[in-house]
């Protein structure tokens, strides 16, 4: 996954695939968080099916922004649990870390009535997490306009 940050124009975010085709779409800086928070989620949970396993296997990023189109995307247990839980990464980083992590995701699985149970995140996963989401978005933050971040996740 290569971020290109602009400052005047849409930041642009592309995903190379392992055949070695890309799908790319413009983003806000609440997508690129999106994102960076899929990538901790899944590289350190191990997810393969989840968001970027879904664009490795050749979807086009630009299907989540069609309302259309994402309504009808079969969504894998994995994916449904990195969607989640990147939501509440998110919003850990603007109001802080939630009391009990595990309970709120139980919560919006079932206001959601979701077909998957909601995951039980250990808390060394949790941890590791929410470091990582917190390095990368330091990471982002820092990053000069017109320069690129890289970021590798073997599937």
């Amino acid at each position: 996954m290569e971020i290109t940050k602009n400052i005047d124009k849409p930041h642009v975010i592309c995903y190379m695939r392992d055949d070695g085709s890309k799908t790319w779409m413009h983003a806000d800086n609440f997508f690129v968080r999106h994102d960076l928070s899929h990538y901790a989620i899944e590289k350190m949970l191990g997810y393969t099916t989840a968001f970027m396993g879904m664009l490795n296997s050749g979807m086009d990023i630009k299907d989540f922004e069609n309302r259309e189109k994402r309504k009808k995307i079969t969504m894998t247990k994995e994916a449904m649990n990195s969607e989640q839980m990147a939501n509440l990464f998110l919003m850990e980083v603007a109001q802080g870390d939630l009391a009990d992590f595990n309970d709120t995701l139980k919560q919006t699985f079932t206001v959601k009535e979701q077909v998957f149970d909601a995951p039980i995140v250990t808390r060394n996963q949790l941890a590791t997490i929410r470091k990582y989401v917190r390095e990368l978005y330091k990471n982002w933050d820092e990053l000069p306009a017109g320069e690129t971040m890289s970021l590798a996740i073997t599937l």
